[in-house]
């Protein structure tokens, strides 16, 4: 019964200390991320999408950029993917590595196209994104387009007479340029 004890207490006491030494060496020991536990922020500062309206079959072009802010030090990468997601769902998607040679306000620009052929007719609320696992400020990180897309049948008519095609932007309220 005390070897029982005196098992638990050890594992219990160095579970701990790991806990405690793994937060003060930063996340690296943690998450096993390059160069000393760096965080990254990156801000996704413009989302654009053409046509707002469309039929179902039509490609919509997605244009996305978002900037680098700097990280709290150097040498730091990561690999993930700039993504447009439609109603949640992912419907286009490129890699994306932030590489330590990075410069601070360094600009990326990329264009999706989404195939809406095998899409169900509706409303769409598109959102671009660039998760970074280790971003210091993770809400900047997409846009959230608040007209949505609207997605009609092949032969249908548009509602109220309105004209397909259309530009619905979405750009971050804290950027100033």
């Amino acid at each position: 019964m005390h070897r029982r004890i005196g098992a638990y207490t050890a594992f219990f006491c160095s579970f701990h200390l790991f806990l405690l030494f793994a937060n003060l060496s930063g996340p690296r020991m943690l998450y096993g991320s390059q160069g000393g536990g760096a965080h990254v922020d990156l801000v996704v500062r413009k989302v654009t999408v053409t046509p707002v309206r469309a039929r179902v079959g039509d490609v919509v072009r997605i244009e996305m950029e978002w900037e680098y802010w700097g990280a709290i030090s150097n040498n730091y990468y990561d690999t993930t993917a700039a993504e447009v997601r439609a109603n949640g769902m992912v419907v286009a998607s490129k890699p994306f590595v932030l590489n330590f040679g990075a410069r601070l306000g360094e600009v990326y620009r990329d264009t999706f196209l989404w195939d809406t052929k095998e899409m169900a007719p509706g409303k769409y609320r598109i959102r671009g994104e660039v998760p970074l696992r280790l971003d210091a400020t993770p809400f900047d990180n997409f846009l959230v387009v608040s007209e949505p897309l609207l997605l009609i049948p092949r032969e249908a008519s548009f509602p109220a007479g309105e004209d397909g095609g259309g530009i619905a932007v979405a750009q971050n309220p804290f950027w100033w340029n």
